[in-house]
């Protein structure tokens, strides 16, 4: 049970969640009386696929994972989710004796509050909106799942963590000491913080309070003290020692997100603490580099050592890489997507534009084909004058990236396209980019999708930009790389991986529908016979398609039903007016540098968007 002293304060921690709203203040209050604490381990199973169902969940604080067995057996877990403060699991086992149908386990220590079917029953014949609230949250848990294992996507956003250890990556923990301060103030500007290190608890709780062991009699204090911390702030900032003590290991089992941190120029041996952080199945890790330039570099070098789920990079002088990493570490962060489309994507220019003025942040940028191009020149940091010149450059000699050749692979040799690349400094490495990227090619061997997020930065969009047909595909280890729209032309479930929780933009610049408008011909229809018409001053020239506009549409044919559903996948989903342009209209397409920033105003305007944002 819980205590009495407590049942207050329970009570309004349940008031706030939506499945206990709605019930009276005494009904509550029972149902607080009733919930029994349960404390489960980093890693301990609270229970498995197929156990009996002894009660519904509730987390006060931590972090739970939900999975299932991917083929029948335990062997191959698929996760589904993670679960913060304030959510429920295992509400099934209320309302049904069917056994339980996954397996949850703790990320970190958590602690639980626990209500039996028992207890549950007894509350049922005083409050009938409690059985209609949990059979409204089994309905909408069922219908999540179906979509996930029909869909093949993330149930839901990863949450943000509320708890992060920053410890030192290498030997030296100066880099961590100062971003554990930094990430500290930055949180600050959003909610309560509070940093706390082995000195703070010395200084709360006696001297080598911090380093009481398991089994220890003063262990219970010291877990109660950080529980209370836990509760009364929006976000705690752990700070590891630098080297493994018990201190450190609590900091870790406490955390939701390990952030290792480092001097980009220091050596990347790797360090006591975060070899015990990357050891740890559960708990995820990421890498934060500190840089004294303002161009990364030496990321590969740092990566190759740690299998991190992200990597970020701290710009001196750079407040903004702060908030950025606060962002992305809460899951408040905003990707940006760009969709393919030939010269139709000159329109994203003027999108970033409108996004930068409206101070919505871009912490990620993605795209395909074109919209690759646009965000590698956004993710390398270039202000709008610069991007806008370098592609104003393009368009104006946009007719040479179809020089001709004999048409055996490609219409196009595409050495004007390699040309482009490599005249702007895409040959700097994706990992070294101050802002993280990504962009999709399809493997035309293996039929599968390539997200391109480590490695040579040119190589990658020229594979996005590879439409088949008009530009040869790239070669890349046995197999062969084509534009990304042939299987995912607006990247936005990539981008969702990337931010978790945060807010997605898409841009599609590809049209639902456009007709082509075209004359009768026959099924043998000449070339010759087309170019003479459109030669002959006489002769009316025949509304054929080009063949560009053939191949374009047909490596587009397989997203329109997908892109109908991207609105709902997204937070705002732009669609500037494109129509009616040419897939290789360069120079029409600089008009869209104009339209799209009007466009996409306006659209930010009227979405709130920028509102959700601190600036």
């Amino acid at each position: 049970m819980s205590g009495e002293q407590d049942l207050p304060e329970l009570t309004a921690f349940l008031a706030g969640i939506p499945l206990f709203a709605s019930l009276d203040e005494s009904i509550r209050l029972e149902l607080a009386a009733e919930l029994e604490p349960v404390h489960v381990a980093a890693d301990e199973v609270i229970f498995r696929q197929g156990d009996a169902g002894e009660g519904l969940f509730l987390v006060v604080s931590g972090r739970l994972r939900v999975s299932v067995a991917a083929d029948g057996t335990e062997d191959s877990e698929r996760m589904l989710y993670d679960i913060g403060r304030g959510a429920i699991v295992g509400e099934m086992a209320l309302l049904t004796d069917r056994p339980r149908a996954a397996t949850v386990h703790a990320v970190r220590d958590s602690d639980l509050l626990l209500l039996r079917v028992s207890s549950f029953r007894s509350l049922l014949e005083r409050s009938p909106a409690l059985v209609s609230g949990v059979m409204r949250l089994l309905a909408d848990r069922l219908l999540a799942v179906d979509r996930l294992l029909t869909e093949d996507r993330p149930l839901a956003p990863t949450p943000g963590a509320r708890t992060i250890a920053v410890a030192c990556a290498g030997a030296d923990s100066r880099a961590a000491s100062a971003v554990a301060g930094q990430l500290a103030a930055e949180l600050a500007r959003t909610g309560s913080v509070m940093r706390v290190d082995s000195g703070t608890v010395d200084r709360q709780l006696g001297e080598g309070a911090a380093q009481r062991a398991p089994g220890d009699p003063g262990r219970a204090e010291l877990a109660g003290w950080l529980h209370r911390v836990e509760r009364d702030h929006d976000h705690v900032v752990y700070q590891p020692d630098g080297q493994d003590t018990e201190w450190s290991r609590l900091c870790l089992s406490q955390s939701d997100v390990a952030l290792l941190v480092a001097s980009a120029a220091d050596d990347p041996s790797l360090g006591a603490v975060e070899a015990r952080a990357l050891a740890t199945g559960s708990l995820r890790c990421e890498l934060a580099l500190v840089h004294a330039a303002a161009q990364p570099s030496g990321t590969a070098r740092w990566l190759e050592r740690r299998p991190v789920a992200d990597h970020h990079h701290l710009r001196a002088g750079r407040p903004a890489d702060v908030a950025r990493l606060a962002r992305m570490l809460t899951g408040t962060g905003c990707g940006l997507v760009l969709g393919g489309g030939g010269s139709r994507g000159l329109a994203h220019i003027g999108v970033i534009r409108a996004l930068e003025e409206a101070g919505v942040p871009i912490d990620v940028v993605g795209g395909t084909s074109m919209g690759a191009i646009v965000a590698g020149l956004c993710a390398r940091g270039m202000d709008d004058a610069e991007r806008l010149r370098r592609m104003t450059s393009v368009a104006r000699n946009g007719r040479r990236l179809l020089t001709p050749t004999l048409p055996l692979v490609s219409l196009s040799a595409g050495r004007y396209l390699d040309q482009i690349l490599t005249e702007h400094e895409t040959d700097v490495p994706i990992e070294d980019l101050p802002l993280r990227f990504y962009c999709i090619s399809a493997n035309l061997t293996r039929a599968e999708a390539v997200v391109h997020e480590r490695g040579p930065l040119w190589p990658a969009i020229r594979a996005s930009l590879a439409l088949p047909g008009i530009f040869p595909p790239v070669y890349a280890a046995g197999d062969l790389l084509i534009d990304g729209a042939a299987i995912d032309n607006v990247p936005v479930d990539v981008m969702r991986g990337r931010v978790g929780g945060g807010r997605i933009v898409a841009v599609d610049v590809s049209p639902e529908v456009e007709p082509l408008i075209i004359a009768p011909f026959a099924t043998g229809l000449s070339g010759w016979r087309v170019l003479g018409r459109r030669l002959n001053p006489f002769t009316a020239a025949q509304p054929v398609p080009g063949i560009a506009d053939v191949l374009s549409r047909s490596t587009g044919l397989s997203q329109v039903r997908s892109r109908r559903a991207l609105e709902e996948r997204v937070d705002l989903l732009l669609r500037p007016p494109v129509a009616g342009l040419g897939v290789l209209d360069f120079k029409g397409g600089i008009a869209l540098f104009e339209t799209g920033y009007r466009y996409a105003a306006e659209a930010i305007a009227k979405s709130g968007l920028a509102e959700r944002f601190v600036t």
